[in-house]
């Protein structure tokens, strides 16, 4: 299986100059450290844009065959998407608002206080003539 990597390594080396692996590579790196690596291991961005067969000013050619064979070489240009969040992560997020715990404390202490019965019985024998209220 590793040789056949190395062949195809090979293989977009001699069309390009330059494999996804070493564009990947490159990717990463950020500020003086991506234009030392441009600079010394690439030959430069006009360096580059030759091995890549493209236009430092124009970009790529743009014609079906080409766009197709970078598509084959080097994959598409895709981000993929990030996957959709569960409910229960919906939840959890949700239940950390402030404002909305504040409210279920409140609903909690109304409901507590819903079921307590206080006073004497008699108290209560009055409050249900009344109607209770």
């Amino acid at each position: 299986m590793a040789a056949n990597e190395g062949e195809q390594v090979d293989a977009v080396r001699s069309t390009f100059g330059l494999t996804v692996l070493e564009l990947r590579e490159l990717m990463k790196l950020r500020k003086e450290e991506g234009f030392d690596t441009v600079t010394t291991q690439f030959g430069g961005v006009t360096e580059m844009c030759k091995k890549l067969y493209t236009s430092a000013n124009e970009g790529l050619s743009g014609s079906p065959a080409d766009l197709e064979h970078r598509r084959e070489v080097f994959g598409a240009n895709v981000i993929p998407p990030k996957p959709p969040k569960t409910f229960l992560q919906l939840v959890f997020e949700a239940i950390q608002d402030v404002t909305l715990i504040i409210l279920l404390c409140a609903a909690i202490l109304s409901l507590a206080l819903s079921f307590y019965e206080g006073g004497t019985l008699e108290a209560q024998e009055n409050e249900d003539k009344e109607g209770g209220w």
